[in-house]
This record gives C-alpha cells, sequence and structure tokens, in this order.
C-alpha cells in the first residue's frame, strides 16, 4: 500500500515537471519569435528613416536647381553690351551699385550716402587733368560709343570730393568733375526719379538737415541748407549738359544752368539769381539770349520786378526789367498782329520790348529743376 502511494507521488511530480519544462520551451520560443520580430522591425524603421532622409536630401537639391536655373538663364541678358565679363572682384561694387540703384527707386526721397565708407580723396585735380588729357571732345559731347553703364563709380568718394570743393568755393573744380564719365555715370542711375543721393548733415531721422551736397539724375545738384528733409535756407542748383557728337548747334546752346539764392518747400522761394552759361560757338549771330534772371521768386517761379541780363555771342550784353506774378509776366501793351504782347523792357530803349503770346505767358521761372514738391 506505502509503495503504491510512493509510486503515484512520484508518477504526479514527473507529470508536473515535464509540463513545467514544456511551459518553459513554449516561453522561450515565443520569445525568441518577438525578438526576432522586433529586430526586423527595428531594421525596416532604420531603413525607412535613411530613405527619407535620402529622399528629403534629393527634393532639397531639386528646389536649389530649379532656384538658380533662371538665374543662370537671365546672365547674358545681364552682359548684354558688355565687352568682357565682368570679374570676381568686381562684383561687390556691382552689388553695391544695385542696391543703390534699388534704394533710389524706392522709400525716401534721399539716399543717404554713408560717410564712414568715404575714402582719402587723394589728388583729385591731378585725376581730373588726367581724363581731361584723354578726351578728344570738349567736355560738354559725350565720346563716341559712350557706355555709362560700364563706368566704374565711387560714390562715397565722389559725392566728399565734390561737397570738399563747394565749400571751398572752388566752382571750376566743380565743373570738371561733373563732366567726368563716373560722375554722369552715378546721377544717371537715378534716371526717373526725383530721388537724390545726398552727403552732408543729416537729423535723427536720417533726413538731409544742416549743410549738404544732393546729387539728382540729369547732371543737377545742389549744395547748400537743408531742414527736415528738404532745400530749405540758402542754397545753390546747378545742371550740366552733355549733349552728343552729332548734336545741331541749335539744340547744343546751353553750357550750364543754375539757380542761387533762397529756397523753401524744395524750390526757389525768396531772393535769387537764375544764370545760364551759354557754348558761344553754338550761338546765332546779332540774336540776345536771356542770361540772368535776378528778383523774387515763389515756388520755383518769377513772382514780383525780375532784372534780366541777355547775352550775345560777340560778348555784349543788354539789360532789361519786368513784372511777374506766380510765373505770369504782366502785359506792358497791346498786342501785335501775331498775338503777342509786351512783357519785358529794354532798360536803355523804352521803346524796345521782348514779346510773347498769352499761351505761352505760365509757369515763367526755373525750369527743368527736379523736385518731388513740382
Amino acid at each position: 500500500m506505502n509503495e503504491n502511494n510512493r509510486t503515484a507521488k512520484l508518477m504526479t511530480i514527473g507529470v508536473a515537471v515535464v509540463l513545467i519544462l514544456v511551459v518553459c520551451g513554449i516561453s522561450v520560443i515565443v520569445h525568441a519569435i518577438h525578438k526576432k520580430d522586433a529586430e526586423d522591425s527595428g531594421s525596416r524603421l532604420q531603413s525607412d528613416i535613411i530613405d527619407y532622409a535620402s529622399s528629403g536630401q534629393e527634393q532639397s537639391v531639386m528646389a536649389q536647381d530649379i532656384v538658380k536655373a533662371p538665374e543662370k538663364e537671365e546672365e547674358p541678358e545681364e552682359q548684354a553690351g558688355q565687352d568682357e565679363p565682368q570679374s570676381d572682384a568686381e562684383e561687390p561694387k556691382k552689388e553695391a551699385e544695385t542696391k543703390n540703384e534699388a534704394e533710389a527707386k524706392t522709400g525716401e526721397p534721399a539716399v543717404v550716402v554713408d560717410k564712414e565708407q568715404t575714402q582719402a580723396a587723394g589728388s583729385i585735380i591731378e585725376e581730373v587733368k588726367k581724363e581731361e588729357n584723354q578726351q578728344t571732345t570738349a567736355k560738354w559731347q559725350k565720346e563716341a560709343g559712350e557706355n555709362l553703364a560700364m563706368v566704374e563709380i565711387d560714390l562715397p568718394r565722389q559725392m566728399s570730393e565734390m561737397k570738399g570743393y563747394w565749400e571751398a568755393g572752388n566752382m571750376l573744380a566743380v565743373e570738371d568733375l561733373a563732366y567726368l564719365p563716373r560722375y554722369r555715370a552715378a546721377s544717371e542711375k537715378l534716371s526717373g526719379t526725383t530721388k537724390y543721393y545726398y552727403f552732408g548733415d543729416t537729423d535723427g531721422q536720417n533726413r538731409p538737415n544742416g549743410m549738404g551736397l544732393a546729387m539728382y539724375t540729369d547732371n543737377q545738384y545742389y549744395y547748400g541748407e537743408w531742414k527736415d528733409g528738404v532745400r530749405s535756407g540758402n542754397g545753390m542748383w546747378i545742371k550740366f549738359y552733355v549733349y552728343d557728337q552729332n548734336a545741331k548747334a541749335k539744340d547744343s546752346q546751353y553750357l550750364q544752368h543754375s539757380y542761387s539764392g533762397t529756397w523753401g518747400n524744395d524750390l526757389p522761394n525768396g531772393d535769387g539769381a537764375e544764370h545760364y552759361d551759354f557754348i558761344d560757338e553754338n550761338l546765332e549771330e546779332n540774336v540776345g539770349y536771356n542770361r540772368n534772371f535776378i528778383g523774387s521768386f515763389k515756388n520755383g517761379l518769377y513772382n514780383g520786378e525780375i532784372y534780366i541780363t541777355n547775352y550775345y555771342k560777340d560778348g555784349n550784353s543788354k539789360e532789361w526789367s519786368g513784372t511777374a506774378v506766380n510765373g505770369v509776366w504782366k502785359s506792358l501793351g497791346e498786342k501785335d498782329k501775331e498775338g503777342k504782347y509786351p512783357v519785358i523792357v529794354d532798360l536803355t530803349n523804352p521803346d524796345n520790348y521782348q514779346w510773347m503770346k498769352a499761351t505761352e505767358n505760365k509757369n515763367n521761372g526755373v525750369n527743368g529743376l527736379i523736385s518731388a514738391a513740382k
């Protein structure tokens, strides 16, 4: 009996051990299967990440190529008319000039030139003489095949140079500079705008305020007093004329046109003098050309009694007088058969007049002056 009980117990224990071993084996197998699946999943995830990164890199490169492609296509247009391609050393200057052009056509009227970029002027008189010796035409004539777009400029230095001579009252040096290609090239960059490059005193808002020099398009300059960003006080404006070599004499008579006096609201306002210089060789014989208008101005127009002198090719002159109101000359008598009225009288001969049609008698004043206030 006892033997049978012992045998039964041993069998029970054996079965239990076998069951435990089977369960453990099954657990090991399941764990191994899960581990393999996890490794495969991790490998696939890592592979997916690598593929995604590679795909993103390809997309990024493609995007850059799309952006750059138009620039490469536009290069021939940008270099059209150039004799030689620009070197890498010229690129910073080109970028600076492009920036100046962009500033000149947007935002505030004044493109304030940074004084800190100004370089030592050196002997500018020697440079002027050197460039004059190279010219084969008169200073008011363009060189054959001239292309100002190809002329290098250094705006801070040029503005500093001219301002220095203007301050010293050396207008011959100012004139020499203004006719040089690099000055005309800088002025041409403002073409089509009323904006200007400015070099001088400024206020807290970086507006012209105090004494300063401005360069406009059309070879125009102003040096004098400013207030709140506009010409105000005493100053001088001048335009330098330049003609093509084949220009006819009758179309190329003026050398310079200027106004000196009082300013307000960016225009001649108050007492002042308008003046013309002529190219004598292009003037007609026995014809008087009005040269000086001295008196009172209002918003750039003659306003009040005006003293006038005219100029003849032989160097002689006459004196005249007239009275205007807001740019309209007062008539001094009845109109003639051609419909013209006497408006200006010869001071040495009261029977001699300058005549003008009523339709032409308007806006008489400093013509051609660039101002955003006009």
